[in-house]
Protein backbone atom coordinates (compact mmCIF):
# COMPACT_ATOMS: atom_id res chain seq x y z
CA UNK A 1 0.00 0.00 0.00
CA UNK A 2 1.17 3.52 -0.69
CA UNK A 3 2.37 5.92 1.95
CA UNK A 4 -0.13 8.59 2.88
CA UNK A 5 0.94 12.23 2.82
CA UNK A 6 -0.51 14.93 4.99
CA UNK A 7 0.29 17.80 2.62
CA UNK A 8 2.26 18.37 -0.55
CA UNK A 9 3.45 21.13 -2.83
CA UNK A 10 2.65 21.20 -6.53
CA UNK A 11 6.22 21.42 -7.85
CA UNK A 12 5.10 22.10 -11.41
CA UNK A 13 2.56 24.81 -10.59
CA UNK A 14 4.86 27.59 -11.74
CA UNK A 15 6.55 25.67 -14.54
CA UNK A 16 3.80 24.34 -16.79
CA UNK A 17 1.90 27.31 -18.16
CA UNK A 18 1.40 25.52 -21.50
CA UNK A 19 0.24 22.24 -19.94
CA UNK A 20 -3.36 22.79 -20.97
CA UNK A 21 -2.21 22.90 -24.61
CA UNK A 22 -0.39 19.57 -24.35
CA UNK A 23 -3.19 17.09 -23.67
CA UNK A 24 -5.48 15.05 -25.85
CA UNK A 25 -9.15 15.12 -24.90
CA UNK A 26 -11.10 11.90 -24.97
CA UNK A 27 -11.94 8.89 -22.85
CA UNK A 28 -8.46 8.41 -21.45
CA UNK A 29 -7.24 8.59 -17.88
CA UNK A 30 -5.67 11.76 -16.50
CA UNK A 31 -2.14 10.41 -16.82
CA UNK A 32 -2.70 9.60 -20.51
CA UNK A 33 -4.03 13.08 -21.29
CA UNK A 34 -1.22 15.07 -19.72
CA UNK A 35 1.94 15.15 -21.79
CA UNK A 36 5.29 16.66 -20.92
CA UNK A 37 7.78 15.81 -18.27
CA UNK A 38 6.60 13.51 -15.46
CA UNK A 39 6.14 14.54 -11.86
CA UNK A 40 9.16 14.20 -9.58
CA UNK A 41 9.67 10.69 -8.21
CA UNK A 42 9.17 11.96 -4.67
CA UNK A 43 5.39 12.01 -5.29
CA UNK A 44 5.21 8.41 -6.53
CA UNK A 45 3.40 6.16 -4.09
CA UNK A 46 2.02 9.00 -1.96
CA UNK A 47 -1.69 9.50 -1.44
CA UNK A 48 -4.03 11.66 0.61
CA UNK A 49 -7.57 11.16 1.97
CA UNK A 50 -10.48 12.22 -0.25
CA UNK A 51 -11.23 15.20 1.99
CA UNK A 52 -7.64 16.48 1.67
CA UNK A 53 -7.68 15.91 -2.10
CA UNK A 54 -10.90 17.92 -2.30
CA UNK A 55 -9.27 20.75 -0.37
CA UNK A 56 -6.21 20.70 -2.64
CA UNK A 57 -8.41 20.88 -5.75
CA UNK A 58 -10.92 23.38 -4.37
CA UNK A 59 -13.75 20.86 -4.77
CA UNK A 60 -16.15 19.05 -2.46
CA UNK A 61 -15.42 15.48 -1.32
CA UNK A 62 -18.57 14.41 -3.20
CA UNK A 63 -17.16 15.83 -6.47
CA UNK A 64 -13.82 14.11 -5.87
CA UNK A 65 -15.63 10.80 -5.33
CA UNK A 66 -17.35 11.24 -8.69
CA UNK A 67 -14.06 12.08 -10.40
CA UNK A 68 -12.67 8.83 -8.98
CA UNK A 69 -15.66 6.86 -10.25
CA UNK A 70 -15.28 8.39 -13.73
CA UNK A 71 -11.57 7.49 -13.78
CA UNK A 72 -10.31 11.06 -13.77
CA UNK A 73 -8.53 10.55 -10.43
CA UNK A 74 -6.84 7.38 -9.20
CA UNK A 75 -7.46 6.12 -5.70
CA UNK A 76 -6.62 3.27 -3.35
CA UNK A 77 -8.51 1.77 -0.47
CA UNK A 78 -6.95 1.60 2.96
CA UNK A 79 -9.41 -0.22 5.18
CA UNK A 80 -12.66 1.73 5.12
CA UNK A 81 -11.00 4.87 3.74
CA UNK A 82 -10.20 5.90 0.19
CA UNK A 83 -6.95 7.70 -0.64
CA UNK A 84 -6.28 9.68 -3.83
CA UNK A 85 -2.79 9.49 -5.34
CA UNK A 86 -0.86 12.76 -5.42
CA UNK A 87 0.25 12.19 -9.00
CA UNK A 88 -3.36 12.01 -10.18
CA UNK A 89 -4.23 15.16 -8.20
CA UNK A 90 -1.38 17.12 -9.77
CA UNK A 91 -2.17 15.76 -13.22
CA UNK A 92 -5.81 16.76 -12.84
CA UNK A 93 -4.77 20.26 -11.73
CA UNK A 94 -2.50 20.61 -14.76
CA UNK A 95 -5.24 19.42 -17.09
CA UNK A 96 -7.99 21.71 -15.77
CA UNK A 97 -6.11 25.01 -15.78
Amino acid sequence: MARHAVAAIDFHAAHDGAARDRFVAGGRTVDDRVAGEPLPAVFEGLSVPVRTAASMLGLTPWTVAHLIERGELRSERGGQYRYVTLTSIFSYRRMTR
